[in-house]
């Protein structure tokens, strides 16, 4: 009967209008929920089968609620560091426990990104669920993403962040030396020979003189008769033994040719000069990196060379330990050239007491910039110093030919090995030669000492870094994005949070901004994508709309009173 359809029309159009309406309620008690996503209530008729010919029988209407879950809401500034939003597609992946998470435990999606800390230091948002993300390697402090593997995710903890220190790796030294320092008389040593006699038995009177090279054990030497000089060249010596090992002055050693060329020419003997060892140019205090040098002056200002300037460079070791480097400078002979030694300070080597660590020689073109650090850093490129870790149980094992043992931090400092990269010539002046006051301007180091956490902060990459009062930033973790395909066939569940289901497919788990991910915006909110002014008239239109289903079923009810009165 056509009435009683009509009658039943109208309640199926009370009921989806009470849904519609229920969908408007939630949208308005949502407005101020973060990362809400609107609903609204869809109709569609429903249809009677009916012949061309037959009486109509009404059908009715259906409501179908639907959720805009991709809708981005507008982003909203917030005071805290751990508020967070996503630009673009994709959701935060959450859990409700934090640890001891197994591939069964239940994963959440969600928008809503205001992150607090728990009593356990996990990121936790205000329904409960705690934030996934990819972890730093505790030894490295690399971060491996896994977009492959769900249970590769772990619940972000910045609770267990300590304290923390860095090496110092890189120095870089800006300071000039006095082009016109006096050359220091330890760089050369004159040593008197009254009385030598030659090959001819004549007797005459020399001087030896001995210029420091800068090299261990190797040694510029003039000779001079009655102060004229007869005959130069260079000298090597053991740096163990002292022993002589060559010359280039003239003749065939042990002889040397004062004067003249051939066979006739009368010769003095190494010995004769006191050049057949080490012994009298050691004595006569003359400089040497190995035997007389600036690093034993620190030891004991009693011995070695007193250095023409230093140059502290402070150095932060792997426990944050603060120790310094001392760059010593001696005038050299030459107009443009100093020696140099890089050392720690004493005691602070286990292997070498005076804490030496290199030596050379720097030069400096005639206009006042650095030509050459010669073989103060052993060759290195870029120029940098090597320190071994303390270590007890290092026994140094001597090659052939021999190498110098390397420098190693004291075993009783119980740290880490270092190399720092030294630049004295692209920083911003780096090392001259002007004829001005030796100086100081600056020296720029890296690396800090140990430092407390005061801070976390989140990048748009999703990088969680810990901030500490050392200046030190380290990245602790890196949130994980997960997208859908249809992201509108997610169920939601309680918290404002959603679950996978066949309409939505399976998650792919990204990097923020990579491969259609959206990026973070830290200390950003997502709002509601609720219009209160679309809302409040949806509630209008749904209201008259209800009334008129109503008055439906009230007019079907008398059309059938009616009916029941014809028999009266």
């Amino acid at each position: 009967m056509s009435i009683n359809s009509a009658m039943l029309s109208g309640v199926s159009g009370l009921i989806a209008n009470s849904s519609a309406l229920a969908a408007i309620s939630d949208n308005i008690a949502n407005v101020n929920t973060v990362g809400y996503k609107r609903s609204t209530a869809n109709f569609s008729t429903l249809v009677t089968s009916q012949s061309k010919n037959a009486t109509y029988s009404a059908g009715g209407v259906k409501a179908l609620t639907h959720q805009f879950i991709t809708q981005q809401g507008l982003t909203q500034s917030s005071t805290s560091n751990l508020d967070l939003s996503i630009s673009g597609a994709g959701f935060f992946v959450g859990t409700e426990k934090p640890e001891g998470l197994t591939a069964t435990d239940t994963r959440s999606f969600t928008r809503a990104g205001s992150f607090q800390l728990d009593n356990l230091g996990y990121l936790k948002n205000d329904a409960g669920l705690y934030l996934q993300g990819w972890l730093a390697d505790p030894v490295t402090g690399d971060i491996t993403p896994d977009p492959s593997d769900l249970t590769q995710l772990d619940s972000i903890n910045v609770g267990t962040v300590g304290g923390t220190a860095e090496k110092t790796t890189r120095a870089a030294v800006n300071a000039n030396l006095r082009s016109e320092q006096p050359i220091s008389p330890q760089s050369k040593v004159v040593l008197n020979k009254p009385t030598v006699v030659d090959s001819a038995a004549a007797t005459a009177s020399y001087s030896v003189a001995y210029a420091a090279t800068g090299t261990d054990g190797t040694y510029d030497v003039e000779i001079r008769k009655a102060g004229v000089l007869v005959a130069s060249g260079q000298n090597v010596y053991d740096t163990t033994t002292g022993a002589f090992i060559s010359s280039s002055l003239p003749g065939t050693m042990p002889n040397v040719q004062t004067s003249g060329t051939g066979a006739a020419t009368p010769t003095v003997t190494l010995t004769a000069f006191g050049m057949n060892n080490d012994t009298e140019v050691i004595a006569g205090n003359i400089y040497d990196a190995g035997n007389n040098s600036m690093a034993d002056y620190a030891l004991d200002p009693l011995t070695g060379v007193k250095p023409d300037f230093e140059i502290q460079i402070p150095v932060s070791d792997s426990k944050g330990g603060q120790r310094t480097v001392t760059l010593s400078l001696l005038k050299g002979n030459g107009p443009n050239e100093w020696f140099a030694e890089i050392r720690a300070k004493p005691g602070d080597l286990d292997n070498y007491p005076n804490g030496q660590i290199s030596s050379g020689k720097v030069t400096f073109t005639t206009d006042g910039k650095l030509s050459s650090v010669g073989n103060l850093f052993g060759g290195t490129n870029p120029t940098s110093i090597a320190i071994g870790a303390s270590d007890p149980t290092y026994v140094f094992v001597p090659t052939v030919p021999p190498t110098p043992e390397p420098p190693r931090w004291a075993d009783g400092l119980g740290i880490d090995s270092q190399s720092i990269q030294i630049d004295l010539a692209n920083a911003a002046g780096g090392l001259t030669q002007f004829n001005s006051q030796s100086v100081v301007q600056s020296v720029n180091t890296n690396g800090t000492a140990f430092g407390n956490l005061t801070n976390i902060e989140v990048d748009d990459e999703g990088y969680v870094s810990a901030i500490f009062d050392n200046g030190v930033t380290r990245r602790i973790a890196q949130v994980a994005v997960a997208t859908f395909s249809n992201a509108n066939g997610l169920k939601g569940v309680n918290g404002n949070a959603y679950r996978v289901t066949n309409e939505s497919g399976t998650y792919s788990l990204k990097t923020p901004g990579q491969g259609g991910a959206g990026v973070i915006a830290p200390s950003t909110l997502e709002a509601s994508t609720v219009d209160l002014s679309t809302e409040f008239t949806g509630l209008i239109t749904t209201q008259r709309a209800y009334s008129a289903s109503a008055k439906i079923i009230t007019t079907a009810d008398q059309m059938l009173e009616e009916l029941l009165s014809i028999k009266r």
